[in-house]
């Protein structure tokens, strides 16, 4: 069910083609947040997002807009949680989508919560980023 919602949204929101003659140009942003997440980094972390970039819970739950907020809460999120971790389980690229399974550790010995993020990467940046979560 939830694979055909995912079908449906980039149905809905159209595939645009990259502008660059590489079609997984798209992961690159994307695995740079993911560094900077994972090494608690926020400078990297953030970036590799657009300055107006938009974050929802899926399909269309505004959570956060712009850079400066997710400093904030980001920020805060890297320096109370030392042991947060997100692995990567799947990636897909649909042109300038993409589409992350992600198991994230909140805290060590804590059960990981299950994630499907899907980011909009336009001008090399992320502008847009629908959450998932799983029901753990």
């Amino acid at each position: 069910m939830r694979l055909l919602l995912l079908f449906c949204l980039l149905f809905n929101l159209g595939l645009n083609a990259q502008d660059s003659s590489d079609k997984y140009a798209a992961v690159s942003p994307v695995q740079t947040q993911l560094d900077g997440y994972n090494t608690g980094d926020i400078d990297l972390f953030l970036s590799a997002y657009a300055d107006t970039v938009k974050i929802y819970s899926f399909p269309n739950e505004l959570t956060m807009e712009g850079k400066a907020t997710m400093r904030e809460r980001y920020g805060s999120m890297f320096e109370r949680m030392p042991d947060l971790h997100c692995r990567l389980i799947n990636r897909t690229v649909m042109g300038n989508r993409v589409l992350d399974h992600e198991s994230v550790i909140w805290e060590k010995g804590k059960p990981a919560s299950e994630v499907v993020a899907i980011y909009l990467v336009e001008g090399g940046l992320i502008t847009e980023v629908r959450f998932l979560r799983g029901t753990n």
